[in-house]
């Protein structure tokens, strides 16, 4: 699907300006913090997801994205179950999320995982 979106408009910064400031986080997230995954088939990067631990028992769920192309694949449903994964063995019995509104796929994808719509959080 195309959601004719203007990447400055929806996240506040070009793509180059949002890896920048993006960048450091995700390469900073080593255990016991938090962890961030690659997801490849046949040498092909599909997606890639972090989890990075908010407090003692409580982790999040970070840039989960699974590129177009492999998406119904049941990708998304790998990598989620690999970062839950990954957060109850850094000590995690609780996880949280962000993702935006026209997310539908994505969202049926954290409910049927059990998660619950909820306001914003302080961290996210």
């Amino acid at each position: 699907m195309n959601y004719q979106l203007d990447a400055a408009s929806d996240i506040g910064q070009t793509i180059p300006e949002y890896v920048n400031t993006h960048l450091p986080e995700l390469t900073s997230l080593k255990p016991p913090d938090g962890i961030v995954y690659l997801l490849k088939d046949e040498g092909n990067v599909v997606g890639m997801g972090a989890i990075r631990k908010l407090s003692y028992e409580t982790g999040e769920i970070k840039r989960m994205y699974i590129r177009p192309l492999y998406r119904g694949r049941g990708y998304g449903k790998q990598m989620l179950n690999k970062l839950l994964e990954a957060g109850r063995e850094l000590g995690c019995s609780g996880f949280k999320l962000e993702t935006s509104k026209f997310m539908t796929v994505a969202q049926h994808l954290y409910k049927s995982a059990g998660f619950t719509e909820r306001d914003e959080y302080l961290e996210s």
